[in-house]
């Protein structure tokens, strides 16, 4: 029997020994390239480390993205000694989205233990929910942007829920940096700079503090990252004189067959069908927004680790599906208990804070998924800014069913251990089924272009094969964007 006080620690540990087993196997014997975007993401490094060049937006499929996370890349590449192989090196360069996924976990978890310090079960549950969530298991072991964004948005929260008891600015200017650094890798990681800032300057008034020393918490942590980021932004109002060039303006000339740059009608999202639930993205229930979002959060449709139409796939990934419906379950009851302080946090303004960044990123996603009409960006990372609430949400409900009794606190234990054992066994590489095809030749059937082509050849050693020999149309700034001189 384990003594009661050393079953947290140990569940703590084998959680985060899992997590890393499982995304290190990942690492190693993911395709190259594979992922969504991967191509792109690895020509956009490619353009650091080959060319010492900073890319436009509009020189290639994700050079629209701010530069932290692809410039730490490059400065991986180019410590590495002259004779390493293509594979040590996208291997080195996929470990930091290995550590990026295992610090989600630990600045979710560090959260739930500020906000509920007197509940030591609690964090536990949160920190199995998102190491193990599948949309975030795919791309922790890939090329791409979205962990480290991830990662450094949920640090910010944390250190936000640190700062309010007592705001100050130093604290809030270490939130800032911590933000900056986010927002300079993946603009998504705006909406919880506007939500800390919201809740900074809110704790202020609720202090009734003298003059400007009111809002100046908040001040500061928003100047902090706007700092960190603007190289970003003035770049782009230099060359373009709009501080931001949009995936969705940038790639509708490239893209627009499939539906990119225009307006996705609200019935989208009114639609329940379930056939997205087995073919995500691939079948004509595509257009059923929130199916094909749930889909990708819980069985990991882009992280393209498994053949979700293999027949024992579908079979995990309806019970993914449901285990995902008993979470999302698990988080209205936490919200509902919350918000009628039946679970009380000693954290001022704690709570609302993750109820104004979940209400943030879902109307960003809105916004962004409905200004492109097509099924490629329903994926559920668009709404990583708001997992770490979505998991303290759902471990309060946990937390609350699990105090009941004795059978109950099984229960819980054992519906995380089917969950966590699941998405071990669905997303360990091959086990299923293994790729026949590179997945990185599907994205260069739509675009490519000579900084891809180059690291495809690199990381695959071979030429990237496209449908008739003949590559796709350029990629083009949009109207109103004239390069600068």
């Amino acid at each position: 029997m384990i003594r009661p006080e050393l079953r947290v620690p140990l569940a703590t540990a084998a959680l985060f020994l899992g997590a890393a087993v499982l995304r290190l196997h990942d690492a190693w014997l993911a395709a190259p390239l594979s992922g969504f975007d991967g191509p792109f993401h690895a020509a956009y490094v490619g353009l650091l480390h080959w060319d010492g060049h900073w890319p436009l937006p509009d020189e290639g499929w994700s050079t629209h993205h701010p530069p932290a996370y692809y410039l730490l890349c490059a400065l991986v590449w180019q410590a590495l000694p002259d004779a390493t192989s293509p594979g040590w090196v996208l291997f080195a360069m996929r470990l930091l989205n290995v550590a990026s996924g295992l610090a989600l976990g630990t600045a979710v978890w560090a959260s739930a233990r500020t906000l509920f310090p007197g509940r030591p079960s609690l964090p536990v549950y949160a920190l199995a929910l998102t190491l193990f969530l599948p949309m975030h298991v795919g791309p922790s072991v890939l090329l791409g942007n979205e962990l480290p964004a991830a990662a450094l948005s949920a640090a910010g929260l944390a250190l936000l829920l640190r700062t309010l008891p007592q705001p100050g600015v130093r604290t809030a200017c270490v939130a800032g940096l911590v933000l900056g650094l986010g927002l300079a890798t993946k603009l998504s990681v705006g909406v919880t700079v506007v939500a800390a800032v919201a809740v900074l300057a809110a704790r202020g008034v609720a202090q009734r503090q003298a003059g400007a020393r009111t809002l100046l918490p908040a001040l500061v942590l928003a100047l902090a990252a706007f700092l960190v980021a603007s190289p970003y932004f003035v770049r782009n109002v230099a060359r373009y004189g709009a501080p931001v060039l949009t995936e969705v303006e940038l790639s509708a000339d490239a893209m627009r067959a499939q539906g990119y740059g225009q307006v996705r009608p609200w019935r989208d999202y009114l639609d329940p069908s379930p056939g997205a639930v087995l073919r995500p993205g691939r079948s004509g229930a595509a257009r059923a927004v929130w199916p094909v979002t749930f889909s990708s959060v819980w069985f990991d449709v882009h992280g393209t680790l498994v053949d979700v139409h293999h027949p024992r796939a579908q079979q995990i990934a309806r019970l993914l599906y449901a285990l995902g419906a008993l979470f999302t379950a698990a988080a209205a009851l936490g919200a509902w208990l919350l918000a009628r302080r039946r679970v009380e946090s000693p954290v001022p303004l704690g709570v609302p804070a993750l109820g104004l960044l979940s209400v943030l990123a879902l109307a960003a996603y809105v916004a962004f998924s409905r200004a492109v009409a097509t099924e490629s960006v329903l994926k559920g990372t668009y709404l990583s800014s708001a997992v770490p609430a979505f998991a303290i949400f759902a471990a309060v409900g946990l937390d609350d069913l699990a105090r009941r009794s004795r059978a109950a606190r099984r229960a819980v234990a054992a519906l995380l251990g089917v969950f966590v054992l699941s998405v071990g066994a669905i997303l360990w590489h091959g086990w299923l089924a293994p790729p026949r095809i590179n997945p990185a030749d599907l994205y260069l059937r739509t675009y490519t272009d000579a900084p891809t082509e180059r690291a495809f050849r690199y990381f695959v050693g071979r030429e990237p094969r496209r449908p008739g020999g003949r590559a796709p149309a350029a990629f083009r700034a949009p109207p109103g964007y004239p390069p600068g001189p």
